[in-house]
């Protein structure tokens, strides 16, 4: 089963990409103020410097996805390219909560080194709740003795259901999931 979560478009644009090209004007008037314009020399090396690193977070690490793609083998986050993840190589995947009912964090690391670190602003996301629910059975089928589950007993033992599936009918993942147990 493959479930795609999707950014909204005008909210991705206002806050990942129209920011990027911000920083980017940002970033070229720092490198001409301190070229041609040193008076100011730490402050414009400061403001630089937040730049390339907001843009590297961006273009490089991928960390803002606009798409993540999650199926019984792998997770892939996209935004200006992509990144996958084989779930059954994942050695870590971590959700930090950052702002209530907003944005968490996830990072994940697989036993190839390969690592990642992604802002999921999860509120502007279409099937948030589901979001949720797929990175809190992802985390406790990589860590199920987390801290963060004790006390949650049914807290990520099965994935979201398919849309349109009767809520009656047994879950096919967790059916699956207590035969390999």
């Amino acid at each position: 089963m493959e479930r795609k979560y999707e950014f909204e478009k005008t909210a991705y644009r206002n806050k990942i990409v129209l920011v990027n090209y911000i920083l980017i004007g940002i970033l070229c008037y720092a490198v001409y103020r301190l070229i041609f314009a040193p008076a100011y020399a730490p402050l414009w090396a400061a403001a630089a410097a937040v730049c390339v690193y907001a843009l590297a977070n961006s273009f490089f690490r991928k960390a803002n996805p606009r798409l993540i793609t999650v199926n019984d083998t792998e997770i892939v986050f996209s935004s200006f390219g992509e990144k996958r993840f084989e779930i059954a190589l994942l050695t870590k995947f971590r959700v930090k909560v950052v702002t209530p009912d907003y944005q968490v964090l996830v990072r994940l690391a697989d036993s190839e080194k390969r690592q990642g670190s992604f802002w999921v602003v999860y509120s502007l996301f279409n099937d948030k709740k589901d979001l949720l629910a797929e990175f809190d059975y992802l985390e406790r089928k990589i860590h199920p003795d987390s801290l963060r589950f004790r006390g949650r007993a049914k807290l990520g033992l099965s994935r979201p259901r398919e849309a349109g599936t009767d809520p009656g009918e047994p879950n096919p993942e967790k059916t699956a999931d207590e035969k390999t147990d």
